[in-house]
């Protein structure tokens, strides 16, 4: 990730909000772009050091950073840029008027750290693979947009798919998940398109959703909803796996580690499961898009997309 160039695109799509609603003042609008500026500023050593450690786990093969190890490596960073974070937090608080509770503060850094290093570790396994975004093929959940735009054939992928995903997660809603936690959600979160690209024996799939709720408490989505526009321009998520001589299928660190809807930390598992055609993967078993082939909130209402 280019954080530079990060910087450059948040500062353009702010002066085209300037220009969109032209009630903001030349004085908040700065304001805005100094306080994203600063939160990428603080953010850029945590992305380097991440980058750093996950090309040397992935594309190196040096480490190992999966399952338990990503968790106590995402501790170390925790530990490491504990100021950062704080500032982070610090200047999130300022741009959106809401002070998180010290509990809900040590909760968002986890997030924060987490969810770069998936964010991450998905992108080095892709490069690694040999597989570019422009490589991909895509399906959308409008039937009317699945066709190849260069040949004019309806596109089809490797593999039939059944993705399932909590209605609350789309459609928002207030309750108690499989594991009985308590979640809040605002919705909209809902899986949009999918893209997927194939070689010898593998076929990769990514997911692609509005968005990703934190389940509770609401300040807590709006700040991280704050820092997502911040550091990458979008609220959207991103999260993939790997099918495997169709019989196996790869979640490489958003696992759901067993964890059910409302668990707001330690998600980020990893696991290779047997697969067959017309077994489901769960895909938002975990607000943050955390998947298995296991239902973990049977409690719960569904949506289900055929592929």
């Amino acid at each position: 990730m280019n954080l530079r160039k990060i910087g450059v695109v948040m500062l353009a799509l702010l002066l085209a909000a300037m220009v969109m609603v032209p009630m903001v003042s030349a004085e908040t609008a700065s304001h805005v772009s100094a306080n994203d500026e600063k939160i990428v500023t603080l953010f850029a050593p945590i992305d380097s050091e991440i980058q750093e450690a996950f090309h040397a786990a992935v594309i190196e093969g040096k480490t190992d950073l999966k399952g338990q190890k990503f968790t106590d490596y995402s501790e170390k960073l925790l530990k490491k840029y504990q100021k950062n974070l704080d500032l982070i937090l610090d200047a999130l608080e300022k741009e959106t008027g809401i002070a998180l509770s010290t509990s809900d503060r040590e909760n968002m850094k986890r997030i924060i750290v987490q969810e770069h290093m998936g964010k991450v570790s998905w992108e080095k396994q892709k490069e690694k693979l040999g597989v570019k975004d422009s490589d991909f093929k895509t399906i959308f959940l409008s039937p009317s947009e699945n066709q190849d735009k260069a040949g004019g054939a309806l596109l089809y992928m490797p593999n039939s798919l059944t993705l399932i995903q909590v209605s609350a997660d789309v459609y928002g809603g207030s309750g108690f998940d499989g594991g009985w936690r308590p979640y809040s959600v605002n919705g909209g979160n809902q899986l949009y398109r999918v893209d997927w690209n194939s070689g010898s024996g593998w076929a990769l799939y990514q997911c692609r959703f509005y968005d990703e709720d934190v389940p509770s408490p609401a300040g807590a989505d709006a700040t991280y909803d704050a820092y997502r526009l911040a550091v990458y321009g979008t609220i959207e998520d991103t999260q993939g796996f790997y099918i495997y001589n169709n019989n196996q299928v790869e979640f490489g660190n958003d696992y759901d580690n067993g964890n059910t809807y409302g668990t707001v930390v330690g998600q980020h598992g990893y696991a290779l499961l047997p697969w067959s055609t017309g077994t489901p993967i769960y895909i938002s078993n975990v607000w943050n898009h955390a998947m298995s082939t296991t239902d973990r909130n049977s409690n719960m209402a569904k949506v289900t997309y055929y592929y």
